[in-house]
This record gives structure tokens, C-alpha cells and sequence, in this order.
């Protein structure tokens, strides 16, 4: 297995495994240059590679997306039975600033929401299905438009996220008043299989029609609370909220995110909110 072929069992996409192939050529290129083999490389050539890179010019988000490429070859090498460690795995490039999300919505304000939304009478039963999974399970626009009627286990009370290339699976638990919402859903559009979130009119959902209907929902919510901006607020809410209730590994999971360092932003978020409150009441401030 090639590092291309190895890439592809990881459901990388086509454009990323194209990108990922160059970087593999270019240190590939400089291990031949330095005379070091693969298989015999250490921490420290890692970092003389990672030095190489800022002599030339390259800057910290250039250096930081090639030092991920390098962990994935040595990954890689691992797979093929070449080597038993990666070297590159605790090497990462210090100063890359990450945006935090922000005007996020309180649990409190995020279930008065869906109370509201749930009592509109001009609303399909759909989008009020998908505000809860937006609100109770975090989940992203795309992963409600690869939701598919067997995902919904009722009687478990729980519900399956397919993975991505950027998300991993994972078994999320449903609201008791989601399990009955859901299958009255079912039972009303006679659903087995197929999309889930289907539009009330025609059997089946393109991306783009459940995308608008997304848009249309977050008009809607806007104008009963109108802190809302978007789909990935709401996420964004959702999980600095867990973070309040559960531990980081278990928000990674129910979060879908392939690397803690994705949930570690919203740990900081949770401390910068909290520093904040500190420095706008106390008394000393």
C-alpha cells in the first residue's frame, strides 16, 4: 500500500489525497537529499525538515499543513510494517492562531427556541425535527443531509451519524420527546428507508433543497430570538455547553471530531467566557 492508497482508506477527498501526495514528494525529496531513509528518521531530522521549511520562506500555516502530511507518511510507513513510532507526532508549529467561535446562545436560550419553534403553525413537522437534532444532538447541516430513515433506532432511543474524511461516526442518545416526535414522522410519511429529512412534496432531498430550507429555518428562528445567525452558531453553543457538562473525551466523540485539538478550541472558549464574566462583574475590576 502507497502512501496515495493509504490516504484513500482514510476517505480522504480526491482534491486532499492530490495536495497531501505533493507535500509526501517534497519531504520525500528532502529525506534523499539529507541521505536518511524512512524508516530510519528521528525526531530531530523531523524538526531540521520543520526549520527547512521557515529558512525558505514558508509560512507558519504552509509549515503547520506539511508537518501534518509528514505525520500521516510516517503513519503511513507504520501501516506498512516499515517502522513502530512517529516520529512527528508531538511536533507542531507554535503561534498558529485558530478562530474561536463566538455570540453563542445559552442552553437556556437555545430550548426556548425550540419550544417557540415547535409552536409555530406555519413549520413543517421536518425542520422542527431538524432544530432538535441541531439543538439536543449538535449536529452539522451536512450530517442532517446524509440522514437516512434506518439511522433512527427508536426503540434504543438513539440515532447514527455517518462519519466523513473530517468526522467520525458515532451513536448519539435522542430526547424522550424526540423519540416521539420521530415516530410520528415516520409513521405520517410511512418511512423504512431513504432520506430522512425529506421535503414534505417529493420523496427524496438534493443537498441544495435542504440546504435552503436550513436558510429559511434560521430566517424563521431569527425573528423569535434575534441573536441567532446561523446553523453553526447553534453547533457552536451546543458543544461549548457539553464541555460545561462532560468530560473532553466524550464531547470529542459526540462531537464527531477526528482530533481533540478541534474540541480543545471550545474548552478555551468555555475559559475566555468565564474570564470575561470575572472581569465585567467583580467588584475589583
Amino acid at each position: 500500500m502507497n502512501f496515495e492508497q493509504y490516504l484513500q482508506t482514510k476517505q480522504f477527498s480526491p482534491h486532499t489525497i492530490a495536495s497531501y501526495c505533493k507535500g509526501e514528494a517534497v519531504f520525500s525529496g528532502w529525506l534523499r537529499q539529507q541521505q536518511i531513509a524512512g524508516e530510519e528518521a528521528i525526531y530531530t531530522d523531523v524538526l531540521a525538515f520543520m526549520r527547512h521549511l521557515q529558512d525558505i520562506g514558508r509560512s507558519k500555516r504552509t509549515v503547520h499543513f506539511q508537518m501534518n502530511i509528514v505525520r500521516h507518511y510516517f503513519a503511513c510507513l507504520i501501516s506498512q510494517g516499515r517502522r513502530e513510532d512517529n516520529p512527528a507526532a508531538g511536533v507542531y508549529v507554535r503561534g498558529i492562531v485558530r478562530k474561536l467561535p463566538g455570540n453563542l446562545l445559552t442552553m437556556d436560550e437555545l430550548e426556548e427556541l425550540y419550544r417557540c419553534y415547535q409552536l409555530q403553525l406555519n413549520v413543517d413537522r421536518a425542520k422542527k425535527l431538524m432544530l432538535g437534532l441541531l439543538i439536543y444532538q449538535g449536529l452539522q447541516t451536512e450530517e442532517l443531509m446524509r440522514l437516512e430513515a434506518v439511522h433512527i433506532q427508536l426503540k434504543e432511543g438513539k440515532i447514527f451519524i455517518k462519519g466523513t474524511s473530517y468526522s467520525n461516526e458515532r451513536w448519539l442518545p435522542l430526547q424522550a420527546h424526540q423519540v416521539v416526535e420521530l415516530q410520528q414522522y415516520l409513521a405520517v410519511h410511512r418511512l423504512r428507508e431513504g432520506p430522512l429529512l425529506a421535503p414534505p412534496v417529493r420523496s427524496n432531498a438534493s443537498p441544495k433543497s435542504l440546504h435552503n430550507r436550513m436558510q429559511h429555518m434560521i430566517v424563521q428562528l431569527r425573528k423569535l430570538n434575534p441573536k441567532v445567525i446561523n446553523a453553526n452558531q447553534l453547533r457552536n453553543s451546543v458543544l461549548t455547553f457539553w464541555l460545561q457538562r462532560y468530560n473532553l473525551r466524550q464531547v470529542q466523540y459526540m462531537a464527531g471530531h477526528k482530533y481533540i485539538s478541534s474540541t480543545e478550541r471550545y474548552q478555551r472558549l468555555n475559559k475566555d467566557d468565564l474570564q470575561s464574566e470575572l472581569q465585567k462583574h467583580h467588584p475589583m475590576s
